[in-house]
């Protein structure tokens, strides 16, 4: 569900392109590009600091992505180390690979990651749900707590039910429970003196096998998510350097997809086929190993900045569809090539024809590269005389 909310949020951030809006981008690569759209915000980057109040929703994505500040909406947090403060009006999303949570959640929580800690100092008004390898929960819900994880530590307050599946559970002295605990595991917990258990608590055995399989879906969903959204931020960035490293060459490329479609196509499809069977005749050879370590990197390199060459053509032109005669700066060239990559993306999910959008596109992003590379190299026309 959270993947469809973020592409969601995503598609939405692709609309505003179209409304014309303003977009905010730093000077520092590392740093987040940020979008107000109404009264949500959205930020993408390695580095996303939200410090500001948001009225409505917030859907932040970044290598390290840290709340501080008020969210009056739905809060949707991804990256590889999320930190959750001040106050959520609404449901928390977050997931990540170390996920700390201090914050005031009026709604409910979902929460995934590798570490999860939800701190003393928050509160949930709904339920909560934590999924990941280590959790510690020492914080307060007022509706049930649901965790799967490998390692599990109770030392806050449930004022509903709460259910755990865990190959070890720690309950705290400062456990409370106002409702039953439901324990999975492979052997029955420890209440130390001083926690609280109201409806006592119910042991069901499960071996470690049956422990996997009943939580391989949800951890299976949550790291495909995680990577997911990290492998988009990297390929972002990436493309963000690229574009910001060699203006001229990625623009050259990206705009030879749409003056020679067909040349690029075939070229690129050339490319595509022929240097892994290349790769394996220098192989072969043992005298061509050298060029053939070289070639494979390259190679693995190409396919990528295809994909990335492919998303900046997609790019420039919707700017010039919906600016058309207007300046485009640095900011909204990087903004279209956020949403161009979101698009992209999404139409790869498509069935039947997602596959197909995918390879036509990174065929004509290759094709395009090698293009726009030779057309270099060719010596100028002589002057008429």
């Amino acid at each position: 569900m959270i993947r469809h909310v973020l592409a969601a949020a995503f598609a939405v951030l692709g609309l505003a392109t179209i409304s014309g809006c303003s977009v905010s981008v730093d000077g520092d690569v590392d740093e987040a590009v940020s979008h107000q759209f109404g009264s949500d915000h959205f930020a993408a980057g390695g580095v996303v600091n939200l410090t500001d109040s948001v009225a409505g929703d917030a859907f932040l994505a970044g290598g390290h992505v840290n709340i501080a500040s008020e969210v009056g909406g739905d809060l949707v947090a991804a990256g590889g180390e999320v930190s959750v403060g001040g106050g959520v009006g609404d449901d928390l999303y977050a997931a990540g690979g170390n996920v700390k949570v201090d914050a005031m959640v009026t709604g409910n929580a979902r929460i995934a990651g590798g570490d999860v800690e939800v701190g003393p100092a928050t509160v949930i008004a709904g339920s909560a749900s934590l999924t990941g390898g280590q959790v510690a929960f020492d914080g307060n819900t007022h509706g049930y707590l649901s965790v799967s994880a490998a390692s599990v530590r109770l030392n806050g307050e449930v004022h509903g039910d709460a259910e755990v599946r865990s190959e070890d559970l720690t309950i705290g002295p400062d456990t409370r429970i106002g409702g039953k605990l439901v324990y999975r595991g492979p052997r029955a917990p420890v209440v130390p003196e001083g926690a609280v258990i109201a409806g006592g608590v119910e042991f069901r055995e499960t071996q470690a096998s049956q422990y996997l399989e009943q939580t391989r879906e949800p951890v299976r969903e949550t790291v495909s998510w995680v990577g997911s959204v990290l492998w988009f931020i990297g390929v972002f960035v990436a493309a963000t350097l690229f574009l910001l490293v060699f203006p001229g060459f990625a623009t050259r490329a990206a705009d030879a997809i749409g003056r020679e479609p067909w040349r690029v196509l075939g070229l690129g499809l050339a490319v595509l086929v022929c240097v892994p069977f290349l790769a394996v005749i220098l192989l072969i050879t043992i005298i061509g190993i050298p060029l053939a370590l070289l070639a494979i990197p390259l190679y693995v390199l190409l396919l990528f900045l295809g994909w990335v060459t492919a998303a900046l053509f997609v790019a420039h032109r919707g700017l010039a569809a919906m600016r058309p005669g207007r300046e485009v700066t640095l900011g909204w060239r990087l903004f279209a090539l956020l949403v161009a990559l979101v698009v992209l993306s999404m139409l790869r999910q498509l069935p039947f024809l997602g596959g197909l959008i995918g390879l036509v596109a990174l065929v004509a992003g290759i094709g395009a590269l090698v293009w726009a590379a030779w057309s270099r190299r060719e010596p100028p026309a002589a002057a008429a005389a």
